[in-house]
C-alpha cells in the first residue's frame, strides 16, 4: 500500500502505471468521464433499476451504502459483487464507499463497529487508532468496501456543535490531527481509501448542514491554528481523499458560498496551498445547505468547476441523473473545460488501480476481521470510559438492587442511523452480577420516582441530556431526592445540564463495548483510565 506524501503520486502504487491511466481516459466518451466523477445512492438490499443504469449506462464512478442498503455480511458481499458486475467490461470497478466511522455513525450495525472516535480521544493512543481501523479496513475490503468515509478531521470546540460532537476526536487539535492521521494510515494499510472529513472544518458551529448552511468567520490565523491543523497533518501523512464540507468561510472565500462549491477553498487553499493532490469527495449534495441554495444540480456543477473530483448524490435518482447530465452540458456548452474533467478522472483512476477496486473478499476474510473488530472495540472502550468526577464517593456501586433509568432517544443528526438500544445499560449491569430495577423513559414521559423506593443506588444513563431538556429536568428532580450516577453514552457536555450531579461518567457513545465497559467501572472490576478530550463549559473536573 502507498505511504508517503502527496508530492509523490506518480509512486501511487507499484502496480500502476501512468501511460495505462492517461490510455484509459483517451479511450473514454465524455460522458463516460462525467460519470466517473458521480458517487450515487439507492434504496434497498438489492440494487434497483436506476442505479443499475446510472453504473452500465453512464460509467458511474462510485455507490455509496447506508444503513438501508445493509441487512446481513452474506448479503452485502454479493451486493458488492452485483454491482461490480454491472459495470461493462473494459470500464473502470466502482467505488465503493460507507460511513463506518464508529458510534452512532455506523452503518455497519451488527456488533463490529468500533466506539465513536471522541473515545479514541479519550483513550488517546494513536497506535490503537490505528489498530482499530486497519481491523475496520479489513472487513469493509472483506465486503466488497473500498472507501471509507472517515475519519472526522473536524476539532470540536464548540459545546453546541449538533452534528460533529462525538463523532470528533476532540477539542485539542494536535490530538485530533495524531489521531486522525493514525487512523487513516490503519485503513490505507487495509487497501481501504481514507477520506478525512469535513474540510475546512465543521467542528465550531452550531447549525447542521444537513439542514441549513452554517458560517464559520474566524480569521486566517485561527483556522490555521485550529481547523486546518488535522487537514494538514493528514495530508503530510498521505491521507488519499477529503471530503467538503458545506459550511461558509467567508474569510477565505471572500463570500458565503459553501466551501464545496468555492474554487477559493478547493483549488486554491486545499490544492494550491496545502499541496493535496488526491481525491477530493463532496459532501452529500441533496442536503439543505445546498439543495436550498442553489439547488443539488447547479451545486454539483459548481462543485467540479471549484475542483471537487467525485460528487456525492445520495438519494434520489432523478437528481443522479439530471446532475450528469448538467456537467456534461456545462462542458459542450463550454463553461467547464473537458481537461478540468480529465483531471480528475486521472486521480479517480490512479486511486482506482492503487486500492484495487471491484475487489470483494470471502467468508473466512470477513470472519478474521470481524474477530479483530470486536476484540479491538472492547480495548478501545475499555480505555475511553471516562470518570469525570465522584465527589460523594458512590463508586463501586453498593446495595441491591440497583436502579437503572435509561432514556429512549431519536438519532442526534441526519449523520446519524443507529438508536441508543433501550435498556443496555441495565443489561450490562446484569451481566455484571449485579440486580437492577430497570426502567426506559420516552421523550417526555414523567420520571416515575419517590424518594426511599429503593435502598440501593441510583443510576441513570441520559442520551444527549444537553438537546433534550426533558432528560435534563428528569436527572434534576432525580437528584434532589437521592445520590445519582449519570453515565452519559451520547454527549460528555450533558453534565452542564445538570451541574450539581456529584458522580458523573462518560463513555462517548452507546456501543455495546463502551455498555459493558463503564458498567464493570461502576461495579469496582475496572479502574477508568479514559480523560476528557474536550471542556465541560461552566465545570471543575
Amino acid at each position: 500500500m502507498y505511504e508517503g506524501t502527496t508530492a509523490d503520486t506518480d509512486q501511487m502504487a507499484e502496480n500502476i502505471s501512468f501511460p495505462d491511466v492517461e490510455s484509459t481516459v483517451s479511450s473514454l466518451s465524455l460522458d463516460e468521464k462525467v460519470g466517473q466523477l458521480f458517487i450515487a445512492g439507492f434504496d434497498g438490499t438489492t440494487p434497483t433499476a436506476e442505479i443499475e443504469a446510472l453504473v452500465a449506462e453512464c460509467r458511474l464512478g462510485g455507490v455509496i451504502y447506508f444503513s438501508r442498503n445493509v441487512e446481513s455480511p452474506e448479503q452485502l458481499r454479493t451486493l458488492s459483487r452485483t454491482l461490480q458486475g454491472f459495470v461493462p467490461d473494459g470500464a473502470p470497478p466502482l467505488f465503493v464507499s460507507i460511513d463506518q466511522e464508529g458510534g452512532r455513525v455506523a452503518r455497519l450495525s451488527w456488533g463490529t463497529e468500533q466506539p465513536s472516535m471522541m473515545s479514541f480521544g479519550a483513550a488517546d493512543d494513536p497506535a490503537l487508532a490505528a489498530r482499530a481501523s486497519d481491523a475496520v479496513g479489513r472487513e469493509l475490503r472483506a465486503l466488497g468496501i473500498n472507501v471509507n468515509l472517515a475519519p472526522v478531521l473536524d476539532v470540536n470546540n464548540n459545546p453546541d456543535n449538533p452534528v460533529i460532537g462525538v463523532r470528533s476526536f476532540g477539542e485539542r487539535p494536535d490530538r485530533v490531527a495524531e489521531l486522525g492521521a493514525a487512523f487513516a494510515d490503519g485503513l490505507q494499510d487495509a487497501s481501504v481509501v481514507a477520506c478525512g472529513k469535513h474540510f475546512p472544518g465543521h467542528g465550531d458551529t452550531v447549525v447542521d448542514s444537513h439542514l441549513d448552511m452554517p458560517v464559520i468567520d474566524h480569521d486566517r490565523d485561527r483556522l490555521d491554528r485550529v481547523e486546518l491543523r488535522p487537514f494538514r497533518r493528514a495530508i503530510e501523512a498521505g491521507i488519499d481523499a477529503i471530503m467538503t464540507t458545506h459550511v461558509a468561510f467567508p474569510t477565505i472565500a471572500d463570500d458565503e458560498r459553501p466551501a464545496t462549491l468555492s474554487h477559493r477553498v478547493v483549488t486554491g487553499l486545499l490544492r494550491e496551498e496545502l499541496g493535496f493532490d488526491e481525491l477530493v469527495i463532496t459532501d452529500c449534495m441533496e442536503m439543505d445547505a445546498i439543495a436550498d441554495g442553489v439547488g443539488t444540480v447547479e451545486g454539483c456543477v459548481q462543485a467540479v468547476e471549484a475542483g471537487c473530483d467525485l460528487i456525492c448524490v445520495s438519494h434520489t435518482p432523478s437528481k443522479q441523473r439530471a446532475a450528469i447530465d448538467a456537467v456534461v452540458d456545462a462542458v459542450t456548452s463550454g463553461r467547464i473545460e473537458e481537461s478540468r474533467i480529465d483531471r480528475s478522472v486521472r486521480r479517480i483512476l490512479r486511486a482506482k488501480r492503487a486500492y484495487d477496486a471491484g475487489a470483494v473478499g470471502d467468508d473466512a476474510q470477513w470472519d478474521d476481521a470481524a474477530a479483530d473488530c470486536r476484540a479491538v472495540a472492547r480495548t478501545v472502550a475499555e480505555r475511553g470510559v471516562t470518570l469525570v468526577r465522584d465527589d460523594a464517593d458512590n463508586l463501586p456501586l453498593s446495595g441491591q438492587p440497583v436502579s437503572v433509568y435509561e432514556f429512549d432517544s431519536d438519532r442526534g443528526s441526519l449523520a446519524e442511523e443507529t438508536r441508543d438500544a433501550d435498556g443496555a445499560l441495565a443489561d450490562a449491569l446484569a451481566e455484571a452480577g449485579v440486580t437492577v430495577d430497570a426502567s426506559v423513559l420516552a421523550s417526555g414521559e414523567t420520571l416515575a420516582f419517590e424518594s426511599g423506593a429503593s435502598n440501593g443506588p441510583t443510576v441513570v444513563r441520559t442520551s444527549d441530556a444537553a438537546a433534550n431538556p426533558d432528560q435534563a429536568a428528569a436527572v434534576r428532580d432525580l437528584a434532589a431526592d437521592t445520590d445519582v450516577v449519570v453515565v452519559a453514552t451520547s454527549n460528555p457536555y450533558d453534565l452542564a445540564t445538570f451541574p450539581s450531579v456529584e458522580t458523573y461518567l462518560t463513555t462517548y457513545d452507546s456501543t455495546l463495548p463502551s455498555l459493558v465497559a463503564v458498567a464493570d467501572v461502576l461495579v469496582g472490576n475496572r479502574e477508568p483510565t479514559g480523560r476528557l478530550p474536550v471542556t465541560i463549559p461552566d465545570q471543575e473536573t
